[in-house]
């Protein structure tokens, strides 16, 4: 009797090896780019918020410590909006501040300096709007503004809205 000494993979064996690796090789390949798909869509997202919630927020603080709008220096309820207030500060001292857009980032200045952007780089505001309103002893102004960041793959635009009141 003979027996076969030979050990190793049969033809066949190494087909279905390559076969089932190349399968999982595909699904891996699949796993990474839905992966960097979301990843890209995240920061997006991410990016619209904190760029809307940023400038906002210095918006709302700056309206809320303000003393008046100045409705001459002001454009309202038209795209794009620029807003400037008047105020004192603590010491008494008065002075003016403006937001207005710039290309497409919302900026602050500050007595006729620039205070610089409040909205992130990698975003763009496609309408800012500044509508004033004012009762018998209470005025304010109401911000909307747009904002999308991302690529064709991953993009994101979304609007924001709030209401200020002047103290």
């Amino acid at each position: 009797m003979a027996t076969n000494t030979k050990k190793g993979f049969s033809l066949i064996e190494m087909v279905v090896y390559i076969a089932i690796l190349v399968f999982m090789l595909g699904i891996i390949i699949q796993v990474v780019f839905s992966l960097t798909r979301a990843n890209r869509t995240i920061k997006a997202a991410r990016t619209v918020e904190l760029s809307a919630v940023t400038s906002l927020e210095r918006i709302g603080r700056e309206v809320r410590q303000a003393d008046s709008v100045d409705i001459a220096s002001s454009t309202l309820s038209s795209h794009p909006g620029v807003l400037s207030l008047d105020g004192t500060d603590s010491a008494g001292t008065a002075y003016a501040l403006e937001f207005y857009l710039s290309g497409s980032q919302i900026r602050m200045r500050k007595d006729g300096v620039d205070a610089g952007a409040l909205t992130q780089a990698s975003s763009t505001v496609t309408s800012l709007l500044f509508t004033r309103f004012s009762a018998t002893s209470t005025e304010g102004v109401r911000v909307e503004m747009s904002v999308e960041s991302g690529t064709t793959t991953a993009y994101r635009s979304e609007t924001f809205y709030s209401t200020f009141i002047i103290r």
